[in-house]
C-alpha cells in the first residue's frame, strides 16, 4: 500500500521534528526549501530545491506529487502558501487563505486587531518614505517590513532622519514594498502561547522576553525568555480576554497560536500574533515546561482533527539564553559542553558549525547557540545564568572570543 504524501514547506531545524511526526503517522515526506542542504533534508524522503514563498511553484509540486497534505508549522509566510495550495487542491488546512493573508501582513493584522478589540499601538503604513508626515509619528518608533519572517528589517528609530533610512530599507525588504511605522511601547515584552478550541481559548504558557539594551538603530530581538512570565496576577484575566478576542477576530478554531505583547503597568499592547508554533526553542519549551505538544497539535489542526489540549502548570522557573556573536567566521564554542555535563545547563542547542559566516546582525538565523537553565525561584535562576555566561566563549577562526552575551 502506498504511503500518503506530505509536502513540508521549509527545512528549518524545528521542522525536523515535524518530519518525524509525519513519519509516525505514515507519511512519505517531500521537503521544499530553496537551500541546498537545509537541516530537515537529512530525514525527509525527498528534497526539492524551490522557494517556499512561490505559491504557484508549490502548487505545481503538490500536483506533480499528488500530495495529500501541504504543511508548515513554524514559518508565517509558508503557512500562507500551504493554505493557498490546500484550497486550490481541496486538501485539509487549519484556516482559510484569506485569514492567512491577515496574519502574515502586519498592516492587515493591525487593522483587524483594532477592529476586534485587541489593544495595540498606533501605526502608519507607507510605500514611500518621502510621503510620510513625520509630524504624525511619535519618537522613538519601530520600523519594519509588513511581511518579513523573523526579525528581518526591524529597527528602533529615535529621529525622523534615522526612521527615513529604516523605512527605505524595510520597503526594499518587503515582498509588497510596504513598511509599517509603529509607536515604540516601553515596558516588558511577553509571549502568550495559546490553543484555540472550537468554542474557547486556553492560555497554555506565558513567558517574559529578555531584550538587549535598546538604542537607536538596533535590531529589536530577544536574547532569551523566563517561564512563567513575570507579570502581575491581576493581568491574567486580561491576557485571556485578549487571546479570546484574537481567536474570534481572526476566526481561529482548533489551532495553536501565540501572541507577543508589551506590559506597561496595568496596560497590555499587542505587538503581533501568529497561528502557528513558535520557532527556535518554542516547541521544546512548551513540551518540556508545561507538557503541551504544539507540533502534534499543529498537525492535528492541519488535518482537521481535534487538538489535544493536555498541559499543566510549570513546576519550576526556566530561563532560555540565546547566544550571538560579532561578525566572524565561526570556529567553536568553549565552556558550554562542560556546563551541561556539570548539570548547570538543563539543555543546549548549538546551531552553527565550523566555517559558518556570521554577519553580526542579531536575528535568529545568526544565532550561534541556545541553552536552558532551571531553578526553584528567580534568584537562583539568575545565579545559574550568570555562572554560565561567565564561562562561555564563542571563538572565531582567528582565535578571538566574539560572543555577544545578554546583560
Amino acid at each position: 500500500m502506498e504511503k500518503p504524501i506530505a509536502i513540508v514547506l521549509g527545512g528549518t531545524a524545528p521542522h525536523k521534528l515535524l518530519v518525524e511526526k509525519l513519519h509516525e503517522r505514515g507519511y512519505y515526506v517531500v521537503l521544499v526549501d530553496y537551500l541546498e542542504n537545509p537541516p530537515a533534508k537529512q530525514i525527509a524522503e525527498e528534497h526539492i530545491q524551490a522557494s517556499t514563498l512561490d505559491k504557484e511553484r508549490v502548487l505545481e509540486i503538490a500536483k506533480e506529487k499528488n500530495a495529500d497534505l501541504v504543511i508548515s508549522t513554524c514559518i508565517d509566510q509558508a503557512n500562507s502558501v500551504c493554505c493557498y495550495v490546500a484550497e486550490k487542491l481541496n486538501l485539509p488546512h487549519p484556516y482559510s487563505y484569506e485569514t492567512s493573508l491577515f496574519v502574515t501582513n502586519k498592516g492587515l493584522m493591525k487593522k483587524r486587531m483594532k477592529e476586534s478589540g485587541v489593544p495595540s499601538s498606533h501605526y502608519i503604513l507607507t510605500r514611500d518614505a518621502k510621503s510620510v508626515n513625520w509630524d504624525n509619528v511619535f519618537f522613538p518608533c519601530v520600523v519594519k517590513p509588513v511581511d518579513c519572517n523573523s526579525s528581518k528589517g526591524v529597527h528602533r528609530a529615535d529621529s525622523p532622519e534615522k526612521a527615513r533610512l529604516y523605512v527605505e530599507e524595510a520597503i526594499r525588504m518587503s515582498q509588497t514594498n510596504e513598511a509599517i511605522i509603529e509607536d515604540f511601547c516601553p515596558g516588558d515584552e511577553i509571549q502568550v502561547d495559546c490553543v484555540a478550541l472550537e468554542d474557547d481559548v486556553d492560555v497554555v504558557m506565558t513567558r517574559s522576553k529578555v531584550k538587549m539594551s535598546y538604542g537607536d538603530g538596533k535590531v529589536l530581538n530577544s536574547v532569551g525568555s523566563i517561564v512563567p512570565a513575570q507579570i502581575p496576577e491581576n493581568l491574567i484575566i486580561e491576557i485571556k480576554r485578549i487571546a479570546k478576542n484574537i481567536a474570534k477576530g481572526f476566526g481561529l478554531h482548533n489551532t495553536p497560536f501565540f501572541y507577543q505583547a508589551i506590559v506597561c503597568g496595568e496596560k497590555i499592547s499587542v505587538l503581533e500574533f501568529a497561528p502557528r508554533v513558535g520557532g527556535g526553542l518554542s516547541y521544546y519549551m512548551i513540551k518540556n515546561f508545561v507538557g503541551f505538544d504544539a507540533v502534534e497539535a499543529a498537525v492535528d489542526s492541519f488535518l482537521g482533527q481535534p487538538v489535544n489540549k493536555s498541559y499543566y502548570a510549570p513546576s519550576k522557573m526556566y530561563r532560555t539564553c540565546l547566544i550571538y556573536s560579532k561578525p566572524c567566521v565561526f570556529d567553536h564554542i568553549e565552556g558550554i559542553e562542560e556546563l551541561k555535563a556539570e548539570g548547570h545547563i538543563k539543555e543546549l542547542f548549538i546551531t552553527k558549525v565550523k566555517g559558518d559566516v556570521i554577519d553580526g546582525d542579531m536575528r535568529s538565523s545568526n544565532r550561534v547557540a541556545s541553552f536552558i537553565v532551571e531553578a526553584p525561584d528567580i534568584h537562583e535562576l539568575q545565579e545559574s545564568l550568570a555562572l554560565c555566561l561567565n564561562r562561555i566563549k564563542v571563538i572565531d577562526s582567528e582565535g578571538n572570543n566574539v560572543a555577544i552575551m545578554p546583560n
